[in-house]
């Protein structure tokens, strides 16, 4: 079942276009990081060490991947046979879910070679030391990390909507716009503090940003983690009622 979920995927156009945004676009924003940095600067070792974090560009493309795994089976009218082949529903679930887990985990780790290897062939031909040690190392966990939370978190969302454009653009809708009205809205009946819990703030701080409206490091992998269960269980619930014609 897993080899079946993993080949639905890497047989979609979308496959091509999620490889090319995973190595360019992380890529690119290392480059520009670098050229915009001073010499002096580019031989900090925290500096060094956040030039990672341009590999959590590669989020966006993991809640893509799980919104798409399920919702694009019932937009083409495929999921009827892949129930069929396994009427536990249950089953089909979860090895969606471990496909994208594991589909998150390699654009995760091509984002991070990409910034590595724009990295280290540009410091290098500079003459700048590489500074190695324990930070790059967890930020780059921490990056691996946030790019599966992201996908089983629209696994999730995909598994309660089951629309594939209602997922994604009710998705990105609540991404830009919702969240920020919503904790607008905390905000002035004065539950200023819930604002850190909304879902993509608390993945937010899953992925090690830090900020006055973000949980901490393990706070927010917690409350995302909750999420997840939620609305997967949810997801769960509805799909194992779905009528499937």
């Amino acid at each position: 079942m897993l080899q079946s979920e993993l080949l639905k995927i890497r047989t979609t156009r979308a496959w091509w276009a999620y490889l090319l945004f995973v190595v360019i676009l992380p890529a690119v924003s290392t480059a520009g990081a670098i050229g915009h940095e001073s010499a002096a600067g580019r031989d900090a070792a925290d500096w060094q060490a956040g030039l990672v974090d341009n590999a959590e560009i590669v989020l966006i493309v993991g809640v893509l991947l799980g919104l798409t795994a399920l919702t694009v089976e019932f937009r083409h009218g495929t999921i009827t046979s892949t129930f069929l082949a396994t009427p536990k529903r249950e089953a089909v679930l979860a090895s969606k879910a471990a496909a994208v887990t594991l589909l998150a985990l390699l654009f995760s780790f091509l984002a991070l070679a990409a910034v590595a290897a724009v990295a280290l062939v540009w410091l290098s031909l500079d003459g700048v030391g590489i500074h190695a040690g324990s930070e790059p190392l967890g930020r780059a966990a921490q990056a691996l990390l946030v790019t599966v939370l992201g996908a089983l978190l629209g696994l999730a969302i995909g598994a309660v909507v089951h629309g594939q454009i209602a997922a994604i653009v009710g998705t990105l809708v609540w991404l830009l716009l919702g969240e920020t009205l919503a904790a607008a809205l905390l905000t002035v009946v004065g539950l200023e503090g819930v604002t850190s819990y909304l879902p993509f703030r608390a993945l937010n701080a899953a992925s090690g940003s830090t900020g006055e409206n973000l949980l901490r490091y393990w706070a927010g992998v917690t409350v995302t983690v909750a999420y997840i269960v939620g609305i997967g269980a949810l997801g769960v619930a509805r799909t194992l009622r779905q009528d499937i014609a």
